[in-house]
């Protein structure tokens, strides 16, 4: 196995890679790359057994093969390269692996290609065709709110309702939710909801640009396919919680306060930082034409307060939330304005963008936190 190729660009084609490789692994082969050359074509993949990632990028093949490489050494050793070419050989009878530039020439033992763990089937018939701006999009919106918590395995990834004319995302970890709807311009011949892993969509979400993809669920997985790099992840075989019976109904009578946005997260910020350590909690007192966000820390006798200007509906109102919840929910929506509407002050809340852009439907909510007043 032969083939040459610049630094540089080998570098940042494997570096796609980088968030499925296992650094410490129990099965030591999940610490390699599976190189695989046809012809003048590269082909790298990396797994964690639940995530299969490859990418192809063109070389200067002189004798085919497959191997597998240790991936931190090898890719260290590309980091630290100038930007040359790299003569790569593999013999794979003994496992060597010689890399060699113009002023050096780096040796290391790979393992034989039948030791890397297949990459799953995934026929399907489900499949969907996106731009590049539309999924980063989904990603962007919903991926930060997923759970944590790994006794709730179905709320450790995004769920993907799929409908005829639609694609809708929901994200949540109990304390906030996400849900993000598009119209599809293409009608597609099925529905279907299924979890994906967020870190399948975070490793999506890094290598992300502008070209399309293709995305196909089989019973268990999902390809997602782009000109010169797949996906292909296990989905999460649970129920998703029923999110639709935490989200309070709009009412004509809800209370809705208007401000601007980034006035409002700069505040949050400024006076969360003499708030409790462990609630992070503010207090927003609102009236006709003015917001008040308060905080305090009573074991340090620490207190902050702010005024910002808003329009709000009702006459005087009083609500608490954490704070870190409602800077990351508001630095995830679009616009120059966000609107609240609040029905009670122990009822859910929910973040609104004051103008809905056309074919999108985003609706947030963030649960209150009890105020000691």
């Amino acid at each position: 196995m032969k083939f040459t190729v610049n630094s540089l660009v080998l570098q940042r084609s494997l570096s796609k890679l980088g968030g499925v490789i296992q650094p410490k692994s129990t099965m030591p082969i999940l610490e390699h790359l599976l190189f695989d050359v046809v012809n003048n074509t590269l082909t790298a993949t990396a797994t964690d057994l639940g995530i299969w990632m490859t990418v192809k990028l063109e070389v200067k093949g002189q004798a085919d093969g497959t191997i597998t490489v240790p991936a931190k050494r090898f890719t260290d050793t590309l980091r630290s390269l100038p930007d040359t070419d790299v003569d790569f050989t593999a013999d794979t009878t003994t496992n060597r692996i010689t890399v060699k530039t113009k002023t050096g020439e780096f040796n290391l033992t790979g393992d034989h290609h039948s030791a890397f763990p297949k990459m799953p089937e995934t026929e399907g018939t489900d499949q969907i065709d996106f731009d590049g701006p539309t999924l980063r999009k989904i990603i962007q919106k919903t991926t930060f709110a997923v759970s944590q918590d790994e006794l709730r395995p179905a709320m450790n990834g995004v769920l993907f309702a799929a409908k005829k004319k639609s694609i809708t995302s929901v994200a949540t970890d109990g304390h906030r939710l996400v849900r993000y709807g598009i119209t599809l311009q293409k009608p597609i011949g099925f529905e279907r909801d299924v979890i994906i892993p967020v870190k399948t969509l975070s490793i999506v979400g890094r290598s992300l640009e502008e070209e399309p993809s293709t995305i196909t669920l089989s019973k268990t997985h999902i390809r997602l396919q782009f000109p010169e790099w797949e996906v292909v992840s296990r989905l999460i075989d649970e129920t998703y919680p029923r999110y639709e019976s935490v989200i309070p109904a709009i009412a004509d009578d809800d209370k809705i306060l208007k401000a601007n946005r980034e006035t409002l997260i700069q505040s949050i910020r400024r006076v969360s930082l003499y708030a409790n350590a462990s609630t992070h909690q503010v207090r927003f007192d609102i009236a006709k034409d003015e917001l008040r966000v308060a905080a305090q820390d009573v074991d340090f006798g620490w207190d902050a307060k702010e005024k910002i200007a808003c329009t709000f509906s009702d006459t005087v109102f009083m609500i608490g939330f954490n704070a870190t919840y409602l800077v990351d929910l508001l630095g995830h929506l679009d616009g120059e304005n966000v609107q609240f509407r609040f029905s009670s002050p122990t009822r859910a809340g929910l973040i609104l963008p004051e103008q809905a852009t056309e074919g999108e439907d985003l609706l947030m909510l963030v649960m209150p936190v009890r105020l000691n007043t």
